[in-house]
């Protein structure tokens, strides 16, 4: 997702100059919508249409969460209270959108609990490595590789639940809990990833 996020910064760059708001409450505007996308999701196995807006819904707020360090970049208003801000609500939307699906999904408590802190532990990992080696890295899995999966995720969902499957079983697990096991893999991948990339960032001082 890295060409993305560059194309992303060029798109952008106008209108973040033109930009009233701050960065700070931008992210806080994505953190609202990631909020209530998760609580679309959470009602969407008795609703199926909130699964569809929950997708406009985390789109807009994936944006905007992209855009408030575009506006802190080309305003020249970066800062270390604005990162730290950026990170907590990065990390309060993942596990509240990841939540969110899992529960309006139908998926089983104990998956949803590995789900939580899969993508709990993925997203403290990452964030720990800039702490620790001041650096930021897009290599490997990363966010928005997550937030696409958040994505897709929920119209599949909708599809299922507006068609009665939800709880249709393959080798005794729902198509939700399968995709649940997607994201803790791919979580996991990600954790082993950083795991390595900080061996080398170690190895390279």
């Amino acid at each position: 997702m890295h060409p993305w996020r560059e194309r992303l910064a060029r798109w952008f760059d106008a209108p973040a100059r033109a930009c009233p708001l701050s960065p700070n409450a931008i992210t806080v505007i994505a953190l609202i919508l990631n909020l209530a996308a998760a609580a679309a999701l959470a009602g969407g196995g008795r609703r199926p249409v909130l699964f569809l807006i929950a997708v406009a819904v985390v789109t807009v707020g994936g944006l905007a969460d992209a855009f408030d360090g575009i506006v802190a970049r080309v305003q020249g208003k970066s800062s270390k209270l604005g990162d730290f801000i950026d990170h907590v609500a990065d990390r309060i939307s993942d596990t509240a959108v990841a939540w969110g699906w899992m529960m309006g999904s139908g998926v089983h408590p104990f998956l949803v609990a590995a789900g939580v802190f899969a993508v709990m532990l993925n997203g403290y990992v990452g964030t720990q490595i800039e702490a620790t080696w001041h650096e930021r890295n897009y290599e490997g899995v990363g966010r928005g590789e997550f937030v696409l999966a958040l994505v897709v995720y929920p119209i599949i969902s909708y599809i299922l639940a507006s068609n009665g499957w939800l709880g249709v079983r393959l080798a005794a697990l729902s198509i939700p809990e399968w995709l649940t096991v997607v994201m803790i893999a791919t979580a996991v991948l990600a954790i082993v990833q950083r795991f390595i990339l900080a061996a080398r960032l170690e190895r390279s001082r």
